[in-house]
C-alpha cells in the first residue's frame, strides 16, 4: 500500500466568522494527484491556500516532504499571473497595454523569469516558452501579452520552480485547446519523471490523464473519489435554478439608444505595437441585433480588437472605424460609447478595484467605471438588490470583492455588464473560474436575454460547452487577419 504524503485530521477554516471548511479529514498518497472541484465559494481556494500552509486553520495537517532533494516543498500557483513595473511597483492601469510608451515600464518575459530564477540558462528558458507556445514572446512587454499568454507565462514558472507539492488554481483559464493539450502533457511528465504531486482545482468537464483522484468540496466538506469510479453528474446533487421572475422586467425590457443600425463598421484595421503587427487589414460589421462569437488561438488579436469597440485603444482614432453608426472621432467620448456597452474580460477583472462592496460592483455598471465613485439612485439599488438575489448572492451584498471568491467575483461582473441594460453585450471569456452549474445556468439566460431583437452579442470563448445557443455567426482571427466562418454547434472545446 502507497505511503500517505499527505494527511489532514479536523481541517477547519472561518473566515470573517464565516465557516468555509468545516473539520476536514482526508489523505493523499504517493504518487496521488487530485482534480479539486465545487461550486463557486465552496471553498477550494481556500484548502488550496490552507495546503500551501498561506492560510490560517486549525486541526492538523501533515505533509511528508523528502529531504533528499532541493526542490521547494510546495508551491500554489493563483490563477492570475502578478507582476511589477521596474520601480517594483504592481500600480497598472486597465487602458495601460494600449499605450505603447505606459507598456514598456514592465519588464519583458524572460526579464521576468530571470528576476525569479537567476540560475536558469536562457537556452532551458527559451526552451520552456517554446514548449508552452509563446517562444517567440520571450522579449515581449508583459503587459503586451493576452490574458492566454499570462497564464502560460505563469505555468511555464511554475515549471521551472519544480516543488514536491504543485497546486494549480484554475490552470486552464483563458487557454486555448491546443494550450490545453500542451500542458497535460506537460503535467504528465512532471508527475511521471519529475514526482511532483499535483492537486488542480478545475472543473470536471475534463479531467487530465494524470490526475488519480477527483476531490469535490461542497458544504464545507470533502468527498475524495478514485476517478475510475468518479461521475461528473453526482456534483449536480448541490444543483440550483436561477429564478428568472426575480429579474422582472429587466429580462425583456427595450434597451436604451437603439437608433442605429450597425453596432460596429470597420474597415481595413491596422494595429501594430513598434514592429509586431497585431491587426492586419482586419474589417468586420455587426448589425443590430446579430449575436456573434468572436474566435482564435491565445496572442490572436481579440483583446486588442475588443480593446477598440469598448473605446479603450487609442489607436481607434487612426483607424476607419464606426460604432454605433458614427465614426470615432467625430465628437463622441469614449463614456458616450461605454453607456451602450455591456462589458466583461478577465483583464477588466485583474485591474477592478477590489475594495469595492459586492453591491457597489454591480451599481459601478451603471456608470461604466471599475468602482463606485458617484450615488446610484433608489431604482438603481432595487435592480443591483434583484440582481444579487437571481444569483443567490444576497448574502455577500455589503462584503468587499477581495473577501469573496474568484467564481462569486466574475458571477458579480457578468451582472455587472447586464445591469444598465445596453444595446451591446460584450463578454470576453466571461466565465474563467466559475463553475460549470452557475455557468449553464447564465448561458440559458444569455440565451433568454438575447431573445430580444434590439440585443447585440459580440461573445468570446475558447470552449463550445460554454457557448450560448444563439449565436449565429464566427468572426475568427489568425495570426492578425480575419475570416467569417460556419457555426458547428458542438460539445467540444474550440480556439
Amino acid at each position: 500500500m502507497p505511503e500517505a504524503f499527505m494527511i489532514g485530521k479536523q481541517v477547519t477554516v472561518r473566515h470573517q466568522q464565516q465557516l468555509v471548511l468545516d473539520r476536514l479529514d482526508f489523505s493523499m498518497s504517493q504518487g496521488e494527484h487530485w482534480l479539486l472541484t465545487g461550486e463557486a465559494g465552496s471553498g477550494k481556494t481556500t484548502l488550496a491556500k490552507v495546503l500551501a500552509k498561506q492560510c490560517f486553520y486549525t486541526g492538523e495537517l501533515h505533509i511528508h516532504f523528502t529531504t533528499e532533494t532541493n526542490c521547494p516543498q510546495v508551491l500554489y500557483v493563483p490563477q492570475w499571473h502578478q507582476f511589477t513595473n521596474h520601480a517594483g511597483i504592481k500600480d497598472f492601469y486597465y487602458q495601460q497595454r494600449y499605450n505603447s510608451s505606459d507598456a514598456q515600464d514592465a519588464n519583458t518575459v524572460i526579464e521576468d523569469i530571470q528576476l525569479s530564477f537567476p540560475t536558469a540558462t536562457t537556452q532551458h528558458i527559451q526552451t520552456l516558452l517554446d514548449n508552452f507556445g509563446i517562444g517567440h514572446r520571450a522579449h515581449t512587454v508583459l503587459l503586451m501579452l493576452s490574458s492566454g499568454e499570462q497564464k502560460k507565462l505563469q505555468l511555464v514558472k511554475a515549471v521551472l520552480t519544480a516543488p514536491q507539492l504543485l497546486i494549480l488554481d484554475n490552470p486552464y483559464i483563458g487557454l486555448d485547446v491546443e494550450s490545453r493539450k500542451k500542458l497535460n502533457i506537460i503535467l504528465t511528465t512532471l508527475a511521471q519523471e519529475k514526482g511532483t504531486q499535483l492537486i488542480i482545482i478545475s472543473d470536471a468537464a475534463e479531467i487530465p490523464a494524470c490526475v488519480t483522484h477527483v476531490a469535490v468540496v461542497s458544504q464545507q466538506h470533502l468527498a475524495v473519489t478514485p476517478k475510475a469510479q468518479f461521475k461528473a453528474g453526482s456534483i449536480a446533487a448541490t444543483a440550483f435554478t436561477f429564478d428568472e421572475d426575480l429579474l422582472g422586467d429587466m429580462l425583456y425590457a427595450t434597451p436604451a439608444a437603439t437608433n442605429f443600425n450597425q453596432a460596429v463598421h470597420m474597415e481595413h484595421i491596422n494595429i501594430s505595437y513598434g514592429d509586431k503587427k497585431i491587426l492586419n487589414d482586419v474589417s468586420w460589421t455587426v448589425n443590430k441585433g446579430e449575436r456573434w462569437l468572436l474566435q482564435g488561438h491565445n496572442g490572436a488579436g481579440k483583446t486588442t480588437l475588443l480593446s477598440l469597440i469598448t473605446g479603450d485603444h487609442p489607436q481607434a482614432y487612426a483607424n476607419p472605424l464606426s460604432l454605433f453608426d458614427k465614426r470615432r472621432g467625430s465628437g463622441e467620448s469614449i463614456w458616450d460609447i461605454k453607456k451602450k456597452i455591456g462589458f466583461v474580460s478577465p483583464e477588466l477583472h485583474w485591474y477592478f478595484d477590489a475594495t469595492t462592496s459586492c453591491m457597489d460592483v454591480l451599481l459601478s455598471g451603471f456608470f461604466d467605471t471599475t468602482g463606485l465613485y458617484r450615488n446610484a439612485s433608489d431604482e438603481q439599488k432595487q435592480q443591483a438588490n434583484a440582481w444579487l438575489h437571481y444569483l443567490q448572492l444576497n448574502g455577500i451584498a455589503n462584503k468587499l470583492l477581495a473577501h469573496v471568491s474568484i467564481g462569486q467575483q466574475r458571477l458579480l461582473l457578468l451582472a455587472r455588464a447586464f445591469i444598465k441594460n445596453p444595446p451591446l453585450l460584450v463578454l470576453d471569456e466571461p466565465f474563467q473560474g466559475v463553475d460549470e452549474q452557475h455557468a449553464a445556468q447564465f448561458i440559458s439566460l444569455i440565451d433568454k436575454w438575447m431573445q430580444h431583437p434590439e440585443r447585440t452579442l459580440i461573445y468570446v470563448s475558447h470552449r463550445y460547452d460554454q457557448m450560448p445557443g444563439c449565436i449565429q455567426q464566427v468572426f475568427k482571427l489568425e495570426q492578425g487577419k480575419h475570416q467569417v466562418v460556419p457555426i458547428t454547434k458542438s460539445k467540444q472545446t474550440t480556439a
